[in-house]
């Protein structure tokens, strides 16, 4: 008997540009029972609503321009950052997580997702002009591409992809083991009287950042929690652009006499939605 024709190969669900090698992909629906019950508890009828499909995508870089290649296919690319939230292979984009770690290239992780009714525009594109510009707008679209800074004085947008930037904090004698970054929205839908979906929108677009370090940067050097805060912020806000400052959520630094000197933190920074 011959083998089964089962397909081994990741499909590239949000139609992301070459560079990006898929390396997982995958979609779940979700129902809602809405039932009603007789006299003795007993269910005497049930309908199931089917409206909503969510996505996900595990994806390896490979590049050396992270924010030129962050684009999909279109005949005029997108940038998944500088228009995160808009439509992407007919799914609406509402999470994006870079994964960095020292010496390798970085991984990222993509979600979305659709509904059956009163679907969110497969249209819903960015480009200046016209009807699609204005279906973005109405869902809700951000310009994250400078969200965090890359190195001291340098914009995110400006990293090749490669090992872990330092967001801005002076490294001293340490260096940055890994990073994650996460962009997501607060996104919001409507249903209508048959439980089906009738409009939604991305509102409070946020960057949360975590970061470990191999050492102790002098931003870490107070013993007390605060004051370690406030340096990072400063450090960390220079280069947020139009965005809100960074703002320290935590922050912990180790000693220890059997490993090596280590410190770690977490982040936050809001934008607003773009207007035009």
């Amino acid at each position: 008997m011959a083998d089964k024709d089962i397909d081994l190969q990741a499909s590239n669900i949000f139609d992301v540009a070459e560079n990006f090698q898929t390396q997982s992909s995958g979609s779940s629906g979700a129902s809602n029972n809405v039932t009603a019950m007789d006299e003795k508890g007993y269910v005497v009828c049930e309908s199931v609503i089917y409206d909503i499909s969510s996505y996900t995508q595990e994806l390896k870089y490979c590049g050396s321009d992270f924010l030129g290649d962050f684009v999909d296919g279109r005949t005029v690319p997108v940038s998944f950052l500088e228009n995160f939230g808009c439509t992407f292979g007919g799914k609406v984009v509402t999470g994006i997580t870079i994964s960095m770690t020292a010496g390798e290239k970085c991984s990222v992780s993509i979600e979305g997702h659709n509904h059956g009714q009163n679907e969110h525009d497969a249209g819903a594109t960015p480009q200046s002009g016209g009807a699609t510009r204005a279906q973005a707008l109405a869902l809700g679209i951000a310009d994250v591409s400078d969200f965090m800074p890359h190195e001291t004085g340098e914009a995110f947008k400006d990293w090749d992809g490669f090992g872990v930037p330092n967001f801005g904090i002076t490294q001293g004698d340490s260096t940055p083991k890994s990073a994650t970054v996460t962009f997501g929205f607060n996104h919001v839908d409507e249903i209508d009287e048959t439980g089906k979906h009738l409009v939604g929108k991305n509102i409070t677009p946020k960057c949360d950042l975590t970061m470990d370090f191999g050492g102790i940067p002098v931003c870490f050097s107070s013993d007390d929690p605060e004051t370690r805060a406030t340096a990072i912020n400063a450090l960390m806000g220079a280069n947020t652009n139009d965005m809100l400052g960074a703002m320290t959520d935590s922050t912990d630094k180790n000693d220890s006499n059997s490993e090596f000197d280590s410190c770690a933190l977490v982040a936050h920074a809001h934008t607003s939605l773009a207007t035009a």
